[in-house]
């Protein structure tokens, strides 16, 4: 994950879901792989945790991640959901760019 710079007109939460979700598309995170824990992405972001996690959560909602209970989150191993995502983000894919704003 690189320095991102976000943008004040929308929620930093959402931008967050955003640019994790390019992560999960693009392979950085790959299907099964653990997740850095929620005090880990929010100090590599450098957003507060109540932030990061509440895009975890929105992440969780689309399943795009799981949590098991004792183990921590995990990207989802749904090849078709991530291959879907891909094609409804591509846009924002060029927006961020592979390295970032």
């Amino acid at each position: 994950i690189m320095n991102y710079i976000f943008d004040n007109e929308r929620p930093i939460y959402i931008q967050l879901v955003e640019i994790i979700r390019i992560e999960i598309v693009s392979g950085k995170f790959k299907k099964g792989q653990r997740m850095p824990s929620v005090r880990e992405l929010a100090l590599i972001m450098k957003v507060n945790p109540n932030t990061m996690q509440k895009a975890l959560a929105e992440l969780e909602n689309e399943q795009l991640i799981y949590t098991e209970r004792t183990n921590g989150k995990y990207v989802t191993e749904d090849e078709e959901l991530i291959e879907k995502m891909d094609l409804d983000y591509s846009d924002l894919i060029d927006y961020y760019g592979a390295e970032g704003r």
